[in-house]
């Protein structure tokens, strides 16, 4: 349930087109001689200002921050009055807080200003946060201002219970990448189809709207809430997951979808290249040929096709937690930026260095793998494996093996039991014991690094990484020779700094979840 609201500004609660407009029209006209209509610049209402003429003018970033001066000569005494509300949204801001909501503002529109204007318009006393960019242009990031919007309200931890509400993507985005709500409302200065591209958890086309789903959903969770915890409610909850057998279907349809899927799409494909030689006289081909020499683009066609279809499933699993109450369910987001993405994806490689090495120690005789998986690179260059094997794969089986399998798992059972569960079924796809083994405990591993980070794209980053770093390693291998004793104390050394990672990450970072 939200109980906290983050507004964007311009063009989510005033109306500022007019004054911005102008007050960039003036500064294109003296800065840069460039002359243009206020209603031809209606691109410059959200973005960071700098960014904005720098992307617009094509200048540097000094002629950026001048730009950036020249509007403000403007705005300041005339540009920033140039607005209104729009309408209903004082009956709003009191609306929410007589429901006991917290409200604050995130904008990159400098903080002195976002005071000025609420103070302008009587609204101020609706906030318990404004936060806002410097007048130096800096933290003018929509992340970074959310993120300092959440530590000043004291909710780093309670991120599930907080939606931003704004109108451009770039709202959406920087909620998402801090683990918020969003909101899109359409009646400011993004389109309903820019907002729809970034898949917000709903959006609304006006002030109404938006003030029957805020107050709707709240009414709806305390509801929920005052019978969520009781005897009763929990044993309604439970008996709501159904029965043994529908839970045990639950968490292993995902992974027969998978297969049927990819399986399905390369017997079409083939299918009708089959028809075509048929129409076209063309001699007959062999078909388990033709499947071994293209097994990669088959399988990267079929992951295509997939990765929607398990996207679908998984927001659907999503909405239904917090639909039913669960809040023991919901993963809270940790930090995930591009200090984590680096240590994750060094940590990875790391772990499976060492997990190919002591598996190499184990006597197995998988002559078959390996023929199929030398044929499979003989055939295909380096690009295809790439986006094949290091992003359309890792994207399909995160969100069949963690974000459905693992996640439904941990539902019933908690993350352990869920970790081993998804490790399991991910050694069993892979279809051979040398892989199977190095994929189970790969596979938790991935499922303890999306617990870890509250995100599935935690661990779409690590799968990616791994793989990325496998198919350069078979390629350039083969073409360098590498002493096995230096190749040894790579392995020993990037091992270290994963085990080292791995440490530092899940058991020594901030806990928001299981680990």
């Amino acid at each position: 349930m939200w109980n906290t609201v983050l507004f964007d500004l311009d063009g989510t609660l005033s109306d500022s087109a007019p004054g911005i407009t102008r007050c960039v029209q003036y500064a294109l006209e003296k800065e840069f001689g460039i002359i243009r209509k206020p209603e031809e610049l209606i691109e410059f209402v959200g973005p960071p200002l700098k960014e904005q003429f720098m992307l617009y003018t094509g200048c540097n970033d000094e002629m950026g921050e001048r730009a950036v001066a020249r509007y403000r000569e403007r705005y300041r005494p005339v540009g920033i009055f140039e607005n209104s509300l729009y309408p209903g949204i004082p009956e709003l801001l009191l609306q929410l807080k007589n429901e006991g909501f917290r409200i604050a503002l995130s904008s990159s529109k400098p903080e002195e200003f976002c005071h000025q204007i609420l103070e302008t318009f009587e609204i101020a006393q609706y906030f318990d946060v404004v936060c806002g960019s410097d007048m130096e242009g800096r933290h003018t990031d929509k992340a970074e201002i959310v993120e300092e919007v959440l530590h000043r309200l004291g909710m780093e931890n309670r991120r599930e219970e907080v939606v931003l509400v704004g109108d451009r993507k770039y709202d959406i985005i920087g909620a998402r990448q801090r683990g918020v709500g969003t909101i899109g409302v359409s009646y400011g200065y993004g389109s309903r189809e820019e907002l729809e591209l970034e898949w917000p958890d709903c959006i609304v086309d006006t002030v109404t709207e938006l003030r029957n789903v805020l107050i709707g959903q709240a009414r709806s969770g305390r509801r929920n809430e005052n019978t969520a915890n009781t005897p009763a409610g929990i044993a309604e909850r439970k008996r709501s997951d159904g029965g043994l057998i529908y839970k045990v279907w639950r968490i292993v349809y995902p992974m027969l979808l998978h297969f049927a899927v990819v399986n399905i799409t390369a017997v079409l494909v083939l299918v009708g290249y089959l028809v075509i030689r048929i129409l076209t006289g063309a001699a007959p081909y062999d078909a388990f040929e033709t499947i071994q020499s293209e097994m990669l683009i088959l399988t990267g066609l079929g992951d295509a096709i997939l990765i929607p279809i398990a996207w679908m499933f998984y927001r659907e699993d999503e909405k239904k937690r917090l639909s039913k109450g669960f809040r023991e369910r919901i993963l809270v987001h940790n930090t995930f930026e591009i200090s984590e993405i680096v240590s994750v994806a060094i940590m990875v490689i790391g772990i499976s260095c060492l997990m190919n090495l002591l598996i190499a120690l184990i006597p197995i005789d998988d002559v078959e793998y390996q023929e199929i998986a030398e044929e499979m690179f003989k055939n295909n260059g380096i690009v295809i494996q790439l986006v094949v094997i290091g992003i359309l794969a890792p994207v399909s089986e995160e969100l069949i093996f963690r974000g459905l399998i693992f996640r439904r798992s941990r539902d019933y059972v908690g993350f352990m039991w869920a970790a081993v569960c998804s490790g399991l079924f991910f050694g069993i796809y892979h279809g051979n014991l040398t892989q199977g083994i190095f994929a189970f405990f790969m596979g938790m591993l991935f499922a303890a690094i999306y617990e870890h980070f509250g995100t599935l794209w935690a661990s779409i980053v690590a799968h990616m990484a791994n793989n990325i770093f496998a198919t350069l390693e078979n390629n350039l291998l083969d073409k360098i020779d590498v002493p096995d004793i230096a190749y040894f104390i790579f392995v020993i050394v990037i091992g270290a700094a994963g085990i080292a990672l791995m440490y530092r990450i899940l058991a020594g970072g901030k806990r928001v979840n299981e680990i």
